[in-house]
């Protein structure tokens, strides 16, 4: 067990970081740097193979992270006290919602298309709501599962711009079922630590097993990263410290934070947020909002609400 307090928060943040409003934006801005990760992620994979990306992007991450946890504890060394079984849950964790969700997020995108990949990582609700009902032994209401459809049905109509047929005519590719893994691990890894790490503060555990994932990383890309030149390119560079320091470092602490906070499915809904982020990043690209992306976005947000109203009745307050 942890002898230095369950109950720490993030060190940077006051004690308003308690309320559920705070951690409300905390999370939707964390969603928005996410969604910019969809674009630097394709910028690092034209030096480095999936694996390698996750090795350089997590040096970093880990580096944000431990200082970090120095500047929490105000000391420069740093003591974990957890039992055989809580190492087993981080190191569960770190493998599902860290290493194998990184490798296939991806993995995937090197080959799927925007929509599809989107639209798959929408499903991620689905699939934790599920796993929430069978394993933690929460109920959903019909109001909530009505809400996951509606946040996935705006997912829908935001990157399909309103064309059915487009839809129709999807085809999944070998990317895409990287991706359907993403969802399913990532959703699982969210139900490890409500069901048996809540109690860990969110900059610890997230510190623990991004750690852990960043081994995993360096010992599957070592011979890569010795044969491989380090890349001059500024982009390169910029991207990884992005990834790493925003996307991962700090954008964990906020997920996990969030899981514990607000529970996981209810944080995980907020993923469908990131093809609406997506969208908006676009227009720096010059590409035209639509009136059918517009609406998609506003049905995303009306899902999200439905969901946070009826949570509020305790329906599942803790998944």
């Amino acid at each position: 067990m942890l002898t230095n307090g369950s109950n720490q928060h993030f060190f940077i943040l006051p004690s308003l970081l308690m309320s559920k409003k705070i951690v409300l934006l905390l999370i939707i801005l964390t969603m928005l740097i996410w969604a910019a990760n969809f674009y630097f992620v394709k910028i690092a994979l034209a030096y480095f193979s999936p694996m390698g990306v996750a090795a350089w992007r997590f040096l970093f991450a880990v580096i944000v992270l431990i200082i970090s946890m120095m500047i929490q504890r105000k000391t420069m060394k740093l003591r974990f006290y957890f039992s055989k079984k809580e190492w087993w849950y981080l190191f569960l964790t770190a493998f599902l919602g860290t290493f194998l969700t990184m490798y296939f997020f991806n993995k995937g995108l090197l080959t799927a298309s925007p929509i599809n990949g989107s639209l798959i990582i929408a499903t991620s609700p689905v699939f934790t709501a599920i796993f929430a009902r069978f394993l933690v032994k929460k109920k959903l209401s019909i109001l909530q599962w009505f809400s996951i459809f509606l946040s996935i049905l705006g997912v829908t109509i935001l990157l399909v711009k309103g064309d059915l047929n487009e839809l129709f005519a999807l085809q999944v590719s070998g990317g895409d079922g990287y991706i359907v893994l993403m969802s399913i691990v990532l959703s699982l890894a969210q139900i490890v630590v409500v069901k048996n790490l809540g109690h860990v503060d969110s900059i610890l555990l997230t510190t623990v097993t991004c750690t852990m994932a960043f081994l995993l990383f360096i010992a599957c890309s070592l011979p890569e990263i010795l044969t491989t030149p380090l890349p001059s390119d500024g982009y390169f560079w910029g991207s990884i410290v992005f990834m790493g320091i925003l996307g991962t470092g700090l954008g964990y602490i906020v997920f996990y934070l969030s899981i514990v906070e607000l529970g996981a499915t209810k944080t995980i809904l907020f993923m469908n947020l990131i093809p609406f982020f997506v969208v908006l990043i676009a227009i720096l690209f010059g590409e035209p909002i639509l009136i059918s992306q517009l609406i998609g976005g506003m049905i995303i947000i009306l899902g999200l609400w439905i969901f946070n109203r009826e949570n509020k009745k305790g329906v599942l307050s803790n998944a």
